[in-house]
């Protein structure tokens, strides 16, 4: 079954299965490079660059290589961004299928 996973500011301290993997890649998605403590590389690095195709394919790269280390039991199958280029705001949308 595939998951369609984006970042969210809602934790469960109780999820456990599928809900505990969506609830790992959402707050990968959600999380910046250096902002957590012990794990100064797990999340997004999100560089200054133009131009924003560019940028969206660093940031994948840069995502599926964090997801694979911190939350392998999820397998992306797509990576996609909604938001808009001359906000210069990203949102990834990532889809998933958890390997149990």
């Amino acid at each position: 079954m595939t998951h369609q996973v984006t970042a969210t500011s809602n934790i469960d301290f109780n999820a456990t299965g599928v809900d505990e993997i969506l609830q790992n890649v959402a707050f990968i998605l959600s999380t910046f490079v250096i902002s957590c403590p012990f794990y100064r590389d797990l999340g997004l690095r999100l560089d200054t660059l133009p131009p924003f195709q560019l940028v969206k394919r660093r940031n994948t790269a840069r995502l599926l290589e964090s997801l694979q280390r911190f939350v392998p039991r999820a397998i992306v199958i797509d990576v996609d961004y909604v938001g808009d280029a001359y906000v210069g705001k990203l949102e990834p949308v990532v889809k998933v299928i958890v390997n149990e």
